[in-house]
């Protein structure tokens, strides 16, 4: 009966997920790997916890035409693009994120706590490697405009104004 308890202990130990990994803002790409179509990576689950907004990436770099779904409390599916030319365009993965033939997920998370994993259906073959990151102070390009033009609009309306004087 005890070899039947020790068993199912170990059985218990070896199903159990690993821990999760914990993903550390602005230190770059960290590495992950799918090693079967259909489960999640091997670093999956992915934690981390941010006290100001910060942008996700993802992006393969191994096989081309793999596709990673995110689920948990970032949900999302890699796509095909080319990366803007940005600080995720540096280090290890820089280059697959200008490729447009690797697909990419990028999202902009508020502050909070996060927990996640990526599935992969593994086309391109398994293992398939992919580069993850986590990143403060990226603008996304349509703030840069919305902020040069209300830079302009402020200018405009300062320029216009009239000058009263006394005499």
């Amino acid at each position: 009966m005890k070899s039947l308890y020790l068993a199912a202990v170990a059985a218990i130990a070896f199903a159990a997920p690993a821990s999760a990994a914990v993903l550390t803002v602005d230190s770059g790409w960290q590495s992950d790997i799918l090693s079967a179509a259909g489960s999640p990576t091997d670093n999956s689950p992915w934690t981390f916890t941010i006290s100001s907004g910060a942008h996700l990436s993802v992006t393969d770099d191994f096989v081309v035409g793999d596709i990673y779904v995110l689920s948990g409390s970032v949900n999302g599916t890699s796509t095909f693009f080319a990366g803007p030319n940005d600080v995720r365009a540096t280090g290890s993965f820089g280059a697959a994120w200008l490729n447009p033939v690797y697909s990419k997920y990028t999202t902009y998370l508020g502050a909070g706590s996060y927990k996640f994993s990526i599935t992969g259906q593994g086309e391109g073959g398994i293992p398939a490697g992919l580069g993850v990151r986590l990143d403060t102070g990226v603008p996304e390009p349509a703030a840069w405009a919305m902020m040069l033009a209300g830079f302009g609009l402020v200018g405009v309306g300062l320029r216009r104004r009239t000058t009263v004087s006394f005499a």
